[in-house]
């Protein structure tokens, strides 16, 4: 499991207890189960709240709140949860089958 990350917040994955849950009961292996369990992201936030949260963590990392706060912010729009994968089908609501998770993008509201 060499360099694997959370899709959410970006913790390193280095075994599968440290991986979330589905909602079947099997391992998702994108998320960490700080992040996501029973199926469902534990925090239903913007990224912009999630960087502020995820931020107060960097001591444990060796960083300083505005450091992590930087990391997280260069970091988080490059994950699967919070990057937008929407074709300009999805974005205008003509997809129904669209795949985007991004909690910002309002692709789903149309």
């Amino acid at each position: 499991m060499k360099n694997k990350r959370c899709q959410s917040c970006g913790m390193p994955i280095t075994s599968n207890e440290q991986l979330g849950i589905n909602k079947d009961g099997s391992i998702n292996n994108d998320y960490c189960q700080y992040c996501f369990e029973s199926g469902e992201f534990i925090d239903k936030i913007s990224m912009e709240d999630y960087i502020d949260k995820c931020s107060e963590y960097g001591d444990q990392v060796g960083m300083t709140k505005e450091e992590m706060k930087e990391y997280c912010k260069n970091l988080f729009p490059t994950l699967k949860r919070w990057k937008c994968t929407c074709t300009h089908e999805c974005a205008t609501g003509s997809n129904p089958n669209c795949t985007c998770q991004n909690p910002e993008c309002h692709c789903k509201e149309k």
